[in-house]
This record gives structure tokens, sequence and C-alpha cells, in this order.
């Protein structure tokens, strides 16, 4: 299965100056990981597009009591991105191994999700 996304970098920089919104969709690793990037807004467009590719992938969306905070984007040692899930979302996708893909390039930011059944 797979979702993609793709954002506006203004758009999530100008929804990044809301705590709310900050708190509500980003983990605090996610939060420093942004934060100590050159262009922080590409890199919360980048996890933000992620997390909707994710939840488009499993096709429900952020639905019934699976939020956006419950996907994290952490990074390997090599900065290859990948996906760690809490909560509800860890229930969700615990039957599938995720890949994630994120690339940004001036005004946008893309992400796609692939989720393969475990075997």
């Amino acid at each position: 299965m797979i979702g993609i996304d793709i954002a506006s970098v203004a758009r999530i920089e100008k929804s990044i100056k809301n705590d709310a919104f900050i708190s509500r969709v980003f983990t605090q690793k996610e939060q420093a990981y942004c934060n100590g990037r050159q262009r922080p807004a590409e890199s919360y467009a980048g996890i933000f597009c992620a997390k909707e590719a994710a939840a488009k992938a499993i096709k429900r969306g952020f639905t019934g009591g699976l939020k956006p905070i419950d996907i994290e984007v952490d990074h390997d040692d090599n900065g290859v991105p990948l996906l760690v899930f809490y909560g509800n979302a860890g229930q969700v996708f615990s039957k599938f191994d995720a890949d994630v893909s994120i690339s940004h390039d001036g005004d946008y930011a893309v992400a796609a999700v692939m989720l393969r059944l475990k075997n």
C-alpha cells in the first residue's frame, strides 16, 4: 500500500508559528530535529507530509483515534528517515513494515510511504 502527500513550505511555515499546531502534530524529537536544521520550515513540511502519507497509505487518514503526533519521523545515522509509531498508530501499523521517502525543493515538500505486510 502506498500513500503520498505534498505541502506548501510557506503554509507549514505559517502553521508552525502556532504552538497548538506544533504540539498536536510534531513530537519533541521532531521539533528538535527541525529546529536544528538550516531551513526548519522545509523539514517540518517534509515530516508533515510523511505523516499524512502514512495515514493515506492505510486508506483512513487521521480518523478513528489516529493522530499525527502518534507517527514519528526519526532518522538513522546516515540521515535516512524512518517511521516510528506510538499509541493507536502503533496498533494500526503493527502488521506493516513501513518505508518513507521525503524530499523538498523550493516551495514544496513531498513524501511517499510504502507499507508491506510483515511476514
